[in-house]
C-alpha cells in the first residue's frame, strides 16, 4: 500500500513523499516540480540533489527575458522541459509553489503556466508493491499562437553514475539502422564515453572538466543508470516513423563534472492554442552489487543479460 504525505525535505521546502515500504519517491511542491528523490528504502537517492544551488543561471539575458531578480536553478531530480532547446526561453525559473492533487498512490502536479505559454502537468504513480513508477508528462499550448515542440523528460542523476543505452540491432538491409548525434562540445575521444555495436555507456566523473552529450534513435526503449548499489531502469517508447528532435533522437544522455542525465523525448508536434502533447516513462529500481567494465562490450552485455535489462519492462 502506498502512503502519500507532505513533508519538509532538506532545503527544498514542502515536498510530497510516496512510500510503499520498498521504495520511495519525493517530489518538490514549493518549487519546480522536481522528482527530487527516488530510491529503494535503505539505499541512497539515485537522483541529484543540488543542495548548494551549484548549477544555476542568473545571466542578464535571462533576467531581461523573465524579469529582474529571476534565477533558473536545476535543483536536481527529474523535470519536464520541451524541445528544441533555446536560450533563454527553455530556462524558465520555476521557483513558485506547485498545485498538486493526490489520488491513492498517485500525485498530479500542476505548476504555473510559463512565460513562454506552456502549461505543464506531471502525474507520478508508485505501485502498491516493489519500485515501479509511472510518470505521465503533458504540455499544453496556452500561448495563443501555433507552436511546434516535443515533450522532453530529463532525469538528473547523482554523481558517480554509469549510464547504459542500447544501439539498434535492426537489420534494415541496404538502409541505415541507427543515428548517433553529437553536440559541438562532445569530444568523441572522451574517456567517459564508450560506443560499441550493441551498447553505449556514459560515465559521470565528479569534477571532470567539460561536458558530453549524445542522442540517438533508441528503438529498444530503455536505458539504465547504475550507482549506489542500485540500477535505475527507465522505459519509454518510440514511433519508428515519428518526427523527433535533434535529427531524430528520442533519447539523449549528458554529463558534466556534477551530474549525469538520462533523457527521453516525444515526437515533435505542431500545436494550435489549447492542444497538448504527452510522454510516458516507466521506472524501476533493481538492487545490484555487481560491477562491469563500461568500456568493454562483452562485460556490459553480461551485466545487461544478468539483470534482464534489455527485455525487462518497467511498467505498472
Amino acid at each position: 500500500m502506498v502512503t502519500v504525505t507532505e513533508i519538509s525535505y532538506k532545503n527544498f521546502g514542502r515536498c510530497v513523499k510516496l512510500d510503499n515500504g520498498t521504495a520511495s519517491v519525493i517530489i518538490t511542491v514549493d518549487v519546480g516540480p522536481r522528482i527530487i528523490s527516488y530510491c529503494l528504502n535503505g539505499h541512497e537517492n539515485m537522483l541529484l540533489e543540488d543542495i548548494g544551488r551549484e548549477f544555476k543561471d542568473d545571466s542578464q539575458e535571462l533576467r531581461d527575458y523573465f524579469g529582474e531578480g529571476k534565477t533558473w536553478y536545476i535543483y536536481g531530480g527529474h523535470r519536464l522541459w520541451s524541445s528544441p532547446e533555446s536560450y533563454p526561453h527553455s530556462y524558465v525559473p520555476d521557483n513558485e509553489p506547485v498545485e498538486y492533487h493526490v489520488s491513492g498512490g498517485e500525485v498530479t502536479l500542476i505548476p504555473p503556466a510559463t512565460r513562454t505559454g506552456q502549461q505543464h502537468r506531471m502525474t507520478c504513480r508508485l505501485s502498491d508493491e516493489g519500485s515501479l513508477v509511472e510518470i505521465s508528462h503533458e504540455i499544453r499550448n496556452v500561448s495563443g499562437a501555433i507552436v511546434t515542440l516535443a515533450p522532453w523528460a530529463m532525469t538528473v542523476c547523482a554523481a558517480g553514475a554509469v549510464e547504459i543505452f542500447p544501439q539498434s540491432g535492426k537489420d534494415n538491409g541496404l538502409l541505415s539502422n541507427r543515428r548517433n548525434v553529437f553536440w559541438s562540445y562532445s569530444d568523441i575521444s572522451d574517456e567517459r564515453f564508450f560506443l560499441g555495436n550493441r551498447y553505449g555507456t556514459l560515465r559521470q566523473v565528479k569534477g571532470a572538466p567539460g561536458k558530453f552529450k549524445i542522442g540517438m534513435n533508441n528503438e529498444d526503449g530503455w536505458a539504465a543508470v547504475v550507482n549506489r548499489g542500485q540500477i535505475f531502469l527507465k522505459n519509454f517508447s518510440m514511433e519508428i516513423d515519428g518526427n523527433y528532435p535533434d535529427y531524430g533522437c528520442n533519447f539523449e544522455a549528458f554529463t558534466n563534472g556534477i551530474f549525469l542525465e538520462c533523457e527521453s523525448l516525444g515526437e515533435l508536434k505542431t500545436l494550435k492554442n489549447g492542444q497538448k502533447v504527452s510522454l510516458v516513462e516507466n521506472w524501476e529500481l533493481i538492487e545490484c552489487s555487481d560491477t562491469f567494465d563500461p568500456r568493454n562490450e562483452a562485460s556490459i552485455d553480461e551485466f545487461v543479460k544478468k539483470y534482464g535489462l534489455r527485455n525487462r519492462t518497467a511498467a505498472i
